[in-house]
């Protein structure tokens, strides 16, 4: 990576808060993991989480965000342009989730305020009731909110959420 490369901040708040799923997914693509740069809590403003899209590939709910009164918890993290083409491919974009054409202003844990693509379902795509996850796709989310030190009300509603087994 040369220093003129452009590097992108990216906000999770699902299955990609978990570095080594997102790196093993990667790897098992043929992507190179190395342009993932800094990771670091983060927090979006106005959204809250929410289980209303069904995902083919996890044969259960996906997580995904909606408008609120709320800020939500999560993970940034920087990466180069081959990383966020990989992450697009990833989540779908844009047919299923789509980051859109807007950075989004997140806050870092350090305090600094940065703008960061954040990937979100398309309404088209989204159910009209809950989606409950599969257990295995929930622990991911879980295991990973408790490894970033992310709040434990967000724990705990993540570890209550409902699931289909």
């Amino acid at each position: 990576m040369t220093p003129s490369s452009r590097m992108d901040w990216v906000f999770a708040y699902g299955s990609n808060m978990d570095m080594d799923n997102l790196k093993a997914w990667m790897k098992l693509k043929g992507y190179s993991t190395d342009g993932i740069q800094r990771v670091e809590k983060a927090t979006l403003p106005g959204f809250r989480l929410v289980w209303n899209y069904y995902s083919n590939a996890r044969s259960g709910g996906a997580a995904n965000i909606e408008p609120s009164n709320r800020d939500l918890p999560g993970v940034a993290f920087e990466v180069d342009a081959d990383t966020l083409k990989a992450i697009d491919r990833k989540e779908g974009h844009p047919r299923v989730y789509s980051r859109g054409d807007t950075l989004r202003t997140i806050g870092l844990e350090s305090g600094e305020e940065i703008k960061a693509w954040v990937y979100i379902v398309l309404p088209s795509r989204c159910q009209k009731t809950p989606v409950r996850p599969r257990r295995e796709y929930l622990q991911i989310l879980v295991r990973a909110a408790k490894l970033h030190g992310l709040p434990s009300w967000h724990i705990l509603e993540l570890e209550r959420t409902p699931t289909q087994d």
